[in-house]
């Protein structure tokens, strides 16, 4: 319990540090992004493998509905770290406690795939990986990349630095219209030696898609823009019937155990929240356009966190919502 409070202490000291940002700043500029994940890394808001797992999801929504009105991309990095970590405490990694100290960004997506993005040639004391890494987000921000590959039937992970080396080449940095400041780059892989010790698991081909686990990450983020978009709405029957509708969806998110479920609400909560912020703009007029107003960031963030790791089913859920 004292942790707990701890930890909720340590969230409301992180927002008093950002509240001195240009907060729409951070969306573009990677060395100010980098500064407000330093400051949430430092007050250890990313510290959740020292609690109990009972206490993790709980803590992760009140992490995720104070952090993202701040910023999305601090929030989309936040996602990320606690993503490695896990995965790290998950499968018992010996080194854990090591890399634990160290910035750890993932690109494992590519492993959803039925086919070999990223192959493996086994060799002395590693493995060479040959293939293309896209969407690595994090670079010059994270100092670690857990990154998935195949060889000989199985799925492996595997942390190295995040930087520049020996057959690690940055390709590009694609623009954005939204994170620009999460830097996110695509990779080729010529050869890279990652070392032994730092595999962190190794399972069955297709396991990442079996074991995708029930996450309300993405649920947490989106509630967080919407309760966050309530206080800039000025019409006053919109903003009642906003919040109304917006925390009913929470209330049945966080009850929810059924993944069909799950995807049902992320959907209802998507459009929500997008309704509710494109008719507050409309309604609040010209102004909403302007980059210090928070709508128009609120707006392009929700569409980051809803088109990020989409897989097929999901894709198909939308589409059969529009029809």
């Amino acid at each position: 319990m004292n942790k707990q409070k701890n930890f909720i202490k340590n969230i409301r000291k992180t927002i008093k540090e950002l509240e001195g940002f240009s907060l729409y700043k951070i969306d573009y500029d990677r060395k100010l992004l980098k500064k407000a994940f330093n400051i949430a890394y430092k007050n250890g808001l990313y510290d959740f493998h020292k609690y109990p797992t009972i206490q993790t999801d709980s803590l992760k929504f009140k992490l995720f509905r104070k952090i993202t009105p701040y910023s999305g991309a601090l929030a989309f990095l936040s996602i990320q770290i606690l993503a490695a970590n896990a995965i790290m405490n998950k499968n018992n990694f010996k080194r854990k406690e090591h890399f634990f100290k160290k910035k750890c960004g993932i690109a494992i997506n590519h492993l959803r795939s039925n086919e070999t993005i990223v192959e493996a040639k086994k060799c002395k004391n590693g493995y060479k990986l040959n293939g293309q890494l896209s969407w690595a987000s994090g670079y010059k921000i994270f100092d670690r990349l857990l990154i998935g590959f195949h060889f000989e039937n199985k799925e492996y992970e595997v942390l190295t630095k995040f930087k520049k080396q020996k057959g690690f080449k940055i390709i590009d940095t694609p623009k954005t219209f939204v994170g620009y400041s999460l830097n996110t780059v695509n990779i080729e892989l010529k050869d890279f030696f990652v070392e032994e010790k730092n595999i962190v698991s190794s399972n069955d081909k297709g396991n990442y898609n079996k074991n995708k686990s029930l996450s309300k990450t993405v649920h947490y983020a989106l509630y967080g823009i919407g309760i966050a978009a309530i206080p800039n709405i000025e019409n006053k029957k919109l903003k009642k019937e906003s919040q109304k509708r917006i925390n009913k969806l929470k209330n049945s998110f966080l009850q929810s155990k059924d993944k069909d479920h799950l995807d049902f609400l992320r959907i209802e909560l998507f459009n929500c929240v997008l309704n509710t912020i494109s008719t507050a703009m409309i309604l609040n007029g010209g102004k909403s356009i302007l980059l210090e107003k928070n709508l128009q960031r609120f707006y392009r963030e929700l569409i980051m966190f809803n088109s990020n790791g989409l897989n097929s089913h999901l894709k198909n859920l939308f589409l059969k919502k529009f029809l």
